[in-house]
């Protein structure tokens, strides 16, 4: 008996959808379950007729949207089964956006989360915050990676090559490069014909860093990290960036290079300090981190080697789908 799941989301074709729903569609229909895409609307009618829409099928997952009560009232009373799945730290505002304790989105998320039949969250920490409201069920489900669509790279560059650092990431993203310029510029004036690739949609201006742009893309993004010798993640240390999923340093990884990161949130757990990339905890360990693998080629090669097969042992669709599959599969067959 095939189950149908409807994603009910705002951006259908965005990463989150892309990625942590669409890749595992396969593993998915293995477990019996069909998945359907449904488009959120802002408002109005349309929002009514995507809420009847999403009713037609057996489980429903509400994809990170905080809906006003009316309208989480309105979909929880027409659907069978409902989930919902996050991967920012919903509770919050962005940084970069003004403050981030907000009253409106936390009774929102406390709503959702009691309320709904189960919820799956994109790490631990955000595990934890779903906690706090005491779900139904619960399940911890990284956004998987497939190695297969991004590498591995060429072999190491040849010594005394210059090194490319990178950043992949989204324009609302972008702030978190302005964290390391310091040591980003320090480090590029001490390493002849070092430069940062940025591969975004927005533009980045950072002092005294030598700097290449790329407008992201998605046919072209895997092409991109192949351009690169190291991947950085920076954080800083605050509620929202403590629930950010570290999947950038997942696509590092599965492109075969090291990460340099900070030591916030899933960071901790994505990377293997030393063996698959490096912690940096302030502005002197992020300049010795890069310097350390600027100056060493065939570091890079074993450590990007290491970040591979732990993306494909722990990170990829063919492994954290059927267990996905199979928690929302006993969703769908619960008792109300």
């Amino acid at each position: 008996m095939t189950r149908r799941v409807a994603v009910l989301s705002a951006d259908p074709a965005g990463p989150s959808v892309r990625h942590r729903w669409v890749s595992l569609a396969p593993r998915l229909e293995e477990e019996g379950l069909a998945l359907e895409l449904v488009l959120l609307p802002k408002g109005g009618r349309g929002r009514v007729d995507a809420f009847g829409r999403a009713a037609r099928a057996d489980l429903v997952v509400l994809q990170r949207r905080l809906l006003r009560t009316a309208d989480f009232d309105l979909l929880r009373g027409a659907v069978r089964r409902l989930v919902y799945d996050f991967d920012d730290a919903m509770p919050y505002r962005d940084p970069f956006r003004g403050p981030q304790e907000s009253t409106a989105r936390a009774n929102r998320f406390l709503r959702t989360c009691s309320s709904a039949d189960a919820v799956v969250a994109g790490s631990e920490e955000l595990a934890a915050l779903a906690r706090g409201c005491a779900p139904r069920a619960l399940f911890v489900a990284p956004t998987p990676v497939d190695p297969g669509k991004y590498g591995p790279r060429p072999g190491p560059r040849r010594t005394g090559a210059p090194v490319r650092f990178g950043w992949i990431g989204s324009r609302s993203t972008l702030p978190y490069l302005s964290a390391i310029a310091g040591p980003l510029s320090r480090a590029c004036a001490a390493l002849p014909g070092a430069r940062l690739l940025v591969v975004a949609e927005g533009d980045a201006s950072l002092p005294g860093v030598p700097l290449d742009f790329e407008p992201w893309s998605q046919e072209g993004e895997a092409e991109s990290l192949r351009r690169m010798d190291v991947g950085l993640m920076p954080l800083t240390d605050d509620p929202w960036s403590r629930g950010k999923c570290a999947f950038k340093i997942l696509q590092y990884g599965a492109t075969g290079i090291p990460s340099v990161a900070s030591p916030v949130g899933a960071n901790v757990a994505a990377v293997e300090d030393q063996r698959t990339g490096i912690l940096a905890k302030d502005d002197g360990a992020w300049e010795a981190a890069l310097r350390k693998l600027a100056g060493d080629p065939d570091l890079r090669a074993r450590m990007g080697e290491a970040a591979r097969r732990a993306v494909e042992e722990r990170w990829s669709p063919a492994v954290l789908g059927p267990p996905l599959a199979r928690f929302l599969a006993h969703v769908a067959e619960s008792r109300p």
